[in-house]
């Protein structure tokens, strides 16, 4: 017998086109991902759906696996046995002659077809473009956590659009037309590992509401932003079918420090290997916009590179407290240094008239190739901010990452020499670096690269916001920064040893 959490049932008679079910380590979300799968395939056959997970190893050992098991136990539907003459679907191969079919295919590679007639693709999304040109009515993915966002917004949701089902007056699902067209879909998963779920349901506007229910089960959160449902759910609320200790051994055996990630579905939960690990989004961000004072100085740092954009972050100092007011991250074509000085002077700070201090990456004082001879980006930066009487602070040389990092993360964690950096929650991609950036083995920045699936350009994603804060610190705190500095660089204590004639043993 069926017996779902009410997070599950949420999901299930959501009528929203996209709903995504976000959960820790044993919320049953492939079990929910079979109850709805079914509920498609044998009340709408003609709609054809797609079941695609991370990879096609997890696709068939893990997904496909207990997807089958929930037909199976729940309903019934058993894949056929070609000697027994018994079941209900087959994958992969044509139907057999007494099947029903309503479509058929040149080739059945990744075809489930069942023996009322219903069709289901399966697939892998890292190998999304080979789903590119089919047309569905229905998709459900699942462990999405480390998927490109380019094959779920684009790729997936752009297949979305075979006509068959649709919502009635009374929220029913019914096959005949009526002006609201219904193709649904379902992401189950674990808290990601890319930025881009977190951004698209816009949980970060609601990440205290999230904290204050998730950890305190059976509450959940469950939010409708536009045409999108959220549920986020701890394991607990799943408990009734799971193993009685399953939940005491997580707790056990998985590290404090991941509980809140694999257990409770903490969406904001550290996954670990971050550079800045002691940035805490509950605690370092908020709305600091409004603390903007035009008489006060202005920093500004900037980062010239131009993939993914050219960036500037704004800030200002209280005493000792540094809050980011805001950030200028200008893509292709407006991604130079130029254009984005233009919107920094179109912003409310154009007329600033407190002084303005300018930072940012010292190798922006060599020539800059894009422009005339003689010019270099910081040359371009003070004429194009000149009525601001902008004062240089660029450092010679790049302060070391490892040790700055350190020296940040001290910051961060104690408030060290009682400095505290804050940043305003419009600051996105500057957050998004502050978390999703990782740390490489010798303690510096790991700049993962990607690969733009239009153009072709590898770009690093995460680091470059980032930078133009470091830049702004080591500078602006120069002598905190210098003291910490020094404290790690000092040389170990040499060691005398007594000359052998006095030696002793």
């Amino acid at each position: 017998m069926i017996t779902l959490s009410d997070p599950q049932c949420d999901i299930l008679e959501s009528r929203k086109q996209v709903n995504l079910f976000l959960a820790g380590q044993g919320s049953g979300k492939t079990h929910l991902a079979g109850v709805i799968s079914y509920l498609y395939l044998s009340q709408f056959p003609r709609l054809r759906g797609l079941i695609a997970a991370n990879t096609y190893s997890q696709l068939s050992r893990s997904t496909l696996f207990r997807i089958r098991e929930v037909w199976k136990q729940e309903f019934g539907v058993t894949e056929y046995d070609e000697k027994k003459k018994t079941g209900h679907f087959v994958v992969g191969k044509q139907p057999p002659a007494h099947f029903t079919t309503f479509y058929e295919f040149d080739s059945y590679n990744n075809i489930m077809s069942f023996s009322w007639g219903a069709v289901v693709y399966i697939g892998s999304l890292d190998n999304y473009k080979a789903l590119d040109g089919m047309e569905i009515g229905w998709a459900m993915l699942d462990e999405t956590k480390d998927t490109k966002e380019v094959a779920v917004k684009e790729v997936i949701v752009g297949r979305l659009r075979q006509p068959g089902l649709y919502v009635n007056e009374a929220g029913e699902l019914v096959g005949e037309p009526t002006p609201e067209p219904f193709n649904p879909l379902y992401i189950f998963t674990s808290p990601a590992k890319v930025p881009w779920i977190n951004e698209w349901f816009s949980l970060d506007q609601y990440q205290t509401e999230i904290k204050a229910t998730i950890y305190l089960p059976p509450q959940y959160f469950r939010k409708e932003v536009g045409n999108k449902l959220v549920t986020i759910s701890a394991s607990h609320l799943n408990r009734h079918n799971l193993p009685s200790n399953y939940i005491d051994n997580q707790f056990a055996n998985v590290g404090k420090d991941k509980h809140g990630m694999l257990i409770y579905g903490d969406p904001f939960a550290r996954a670990g290997g971050e550079f800045y690990k002691h940035f805490d989004r509950a605690k370092h961000v908020g709305k600091f916009a409004g603390l903007y004072d035009p008489d006060l100085a202005l920093h500004l740092s900037f980062d010239q590179n131009v993939i993914p954009y050219n960036t500037l972050t704004v800030h200002q100092i209280f005493g000792k407290r540094s809050v980011q007011l805001a950030e200028f991250c200008l893509e292709n074509p407006n991604n130079s240094t130029g254009k984005v000085c233009e919107a920094f002077l179109k912003s409310r700070f154009g007329q600033h008239a407190g002084g303005v201090f300018v930072y940012g990456d010292p190798s922006g004082n060599k020539r800059d190739t894009r422009s005339e001879e003689g010019t270099n980006d910081y040359s371009i930066i003070l004429k194009a901010l000149a009525k601001l009487r902008p004062q240089s602070r660029v450092a010679t040389k790049a302060p070391p990452v490892a040790v700055r990092g350190e020296w940040i993360n001290a910051v961060l964690e104690r408030q060290l020499d009682g400095l505290e950096f804050l940043f305003d929650e419009g600051c996105t991609n500057t957050i998004g670096d502050l978390i999703y950036l990782k740390e490489a083995p010798d303690g510096t920045k790991l700049k993962e690269t990607t690969k733009d699936e239009n153009t072709g350009v590898t770009f690093e994603k995460f680091g470059h916001t980032s930078d133009t804060c470091d830049y702004f610190y080591t500078s602006a705190f120069k002598e905190q920064w210098q003291r910490f500095h020094k404290k790690e660089a000092a040389p170990l204590p040499t060691l005398i040893l007594p000359s052998a004639s006095k030696a002793t043993y």
